[in-house]
């Protein structure tokens, strides 16, 4: 099957579910071409640098899904489709019924190319040329530590993102339900939302509480929407948050646990990055900005997206960059890349495949 077929079927897919970020074969069509320098790279050999190149996708991809999120498991499928690779895809309990749906609306050619599991196949691990691992960090050495060097390994470990307000002179109601959105969606559990937003600690304490009351009111204002399940273990792990910052004389906006979906924001001073829980729980940190490199030391490398509140000055546009930043967008935008993006830092599909090259000028080549 060549890449314009698959490209063809996986069109409404991608209108089915635009939570992947795709619009339609268009960006899937631009990807490739952006990626990989020819549409036609994984069919033919094309010219390139004064010879031919050809990708060659895997035979098989084995997917590790993290148990959080269930878009990126729908995004790595897509993607080993769209190279044309068969995928076996391990998939955690929390996950199995959207992606079970996913699957289920695949055009049958491509259905045929899936394959779940629900606990780790060693024989299936085993014979695929490339692994891809969603996860934290333990998950992503572990799965690390059992590829083979000849196999391609891609790992998607845990990211923390952060917003960016800086000097607040005036309450911004706009950004501040923008933010609110960010803060919202996919209930605060993927890389991509904001665990932390930074005020420059030079910020008046009246306009800065403002700035939270205004906050906390646009997270109530979306408190009705779908979001996910909280369990009671959950639930407690936001209170004991909770009850730990109060103790800690923190300013804290909190909805009753017994909403559908519970909010918390807690104003802080705090030398140094510390995670949140989840669950639309969003610090507002007033930080120094000459500190600024040290309180982003516990996260160095780690950092995913920065989403902009209204500006960003560049001392500090460089600060993040060293402290390995791969996304910087503004706020609303967040949990929501271009199709283009760069995750991680890296090329999405090229990530997968590997490159032949042919050398020989007096004789034409054909896959």
């Amino acid at each position: 099957m060549q890449t314009l077929e698959r490209i063809e079927m996986l069109d409404a897919i991608c209108k089915l579910f635009p939570e992947i970020g795709f619009r339609g074969k268009e960006d899937l069509i631009r990807l490739v071409e952006l990626e990989l320098k020819s549409l036609t790279a994984l069919d033919d050999f094309f010219d390139y640098g004064g010879a031919k190149t050809k990708a060659i996708a895997p035979r098989q991809i084995y997917h590790v899904l993290a148990a959080n999120l269930y878009v990126a498991g729908f995004q790595s499928v897509l993607l080993g489709l769209l190279v044309g690779s068969f995928n076996v895809v391990q998939c955690p309990q929390p996950v199995t019924e959207p992606l079970l749906r996913f699957i289920s609306l695949l055009p049958k050619k491509l259905k045929n190319q899936v394959k779940l599991c629900f606990e780790f196949n060693q024989e299936a691990f085993e014979q695929s040329d490339c692994i891809v691992v969603f996860g934290g960090n333990r998950t992503i050495e572990h799965f690390k530590a059992l590829t083979p060097s000849d196999k391609r390994f891609v790992g998607h470990g845990h990211k923390v993102s952060l917003i960016w307000v800086g000097t607040i002179e005036n309450i911004n109601r706009e950004k501040i339900t923008l933010s609110a959105k960010d803060i919202s969606l996919f209930n605060q559990l993927g890389c991509l939302s904001p665990q932390s937003m930074l005020i420059e600690e030079n910020t008046p304490s009246t306009i800065i509480l403002s700035f939270c009351e205004a906050l906390a009111e646009s997270l109530s204002k979306r408190s009705s929407e779908k979001g996910f399940d909280i369990n009671i273990e959950e639930l407690a792990a936001i209170k004991q948050l909770r009850d730990c910052a109060k103790a800690l004389g923190w300013t804290v906006w909190e909805s009753s646990l017994t909403e559908i979906n519970p909010w918390t924001v807690i104003h802080r001073r705090s030398n140094s990055f510390e995670p949140t829980c989840g669950y639309r729980t969003i610090y507002v940190d007033s930080v120094d900005k000459t500190k600024l490199k040290e309180w982003l030391k516990p996260i160095q490398g780690m950092i995913s997206t920065v989403g902009v509140f209204e500006t960003i000055p560049d001392d500090i546009v460089r600060l993040f960059i060293n402290a390995g930043v791969t996304r910087f967008c503004s706020v609303g935008e967040m949990q929501q890349p271009s199709a283009f993006w760069h995750h991680d830092g890296r090329n999405r599909i090229e990530d997968l495949v590997r490159w032949v090259d042919w050398e020989i000028q007096n004789q034409d080549v054909k896959s």
